[in-house]
């Protein structure tokens, strides 16, 4: 991704197309690879990296130019992703009251066995929605169970069961490709 320049930034602001096409080159494949993460397919995630870019033009009055357009174009991108799930109604947690701690499933990848990063999207891409999106909101934007439970709207026991439930089941795939290969 190449830097974009404060003139960049600041023409943007004013709305002037070349400012946008840059800033669409330069960020365009992350913010794929991010729509990817929360999205079933490959069409899906086009649709919310399209809608992630008119959103972002038609927010380029509220953007700071001294802030971090990468940042801002994330957020964007993070929240269409969810607004489509949301809309489709593919977002619908299981409320229970199973907790399982942390302990119960480590979600590591030894070194010697770490696959591709295809193969790790797929297997994230096949979880349940509700999984997948506690999953991607937890392990790739960092944000606590607290957060996610006010960000889905969700209680936090339900976003602590996703998560331990879409780790259980990585780690089974995981296991499973493993066991596989050494057959």
């Amino acid at each position: 991704m190449s830097a974009i320049s404060a003139k960049t930034l600041k023409d943007f602001c004013k709305g002037k197309k070349r400012a946008f096409d840059k800033i669409y080159h330069a960020y365009s494949p992350g913010m794929y690879a991010i729509a990817l993460r929360y999205m079933k397919d490959e069409d899906e995630a086009k649709d919310v990296l399209q809608n992630s870019f008119i959103k972002l033009y038609n927010s380029r009055d509220k953007f700071d130019p001294s802030g971090s357009i990468g940042a801002y174009i994330k957020r964007i991108t993070i929240n269409t992703a969810l607004d489509e799930l949301r809309k489709k109604k593919k977002f619908e947690p299981i409320e229970n009251n199973l907790i399982l701690s942390e302990d119960e499933v480590d979600f590591e990848i030894e070194e010697n066995n770490k696959q591709s990063y295809e193969q790790l999207l797929g297997f994230i891409q096949d979880l349940p929605d509700g999984y997948r999106t506690v999953f991607n909101l937890f392990v790739f934007e960092n944000l606590k169970h607290t957060e996610i439970a006010e960000y889905l709207d969700i209680s936090v026991n339900t976003s602590k069961s996703q998560l331990m439930k879409a780790k259980r089941m990585l780690k089974e795939k995981l296991s499973s490709l493993v066991n596989a290969e050494r057959a």
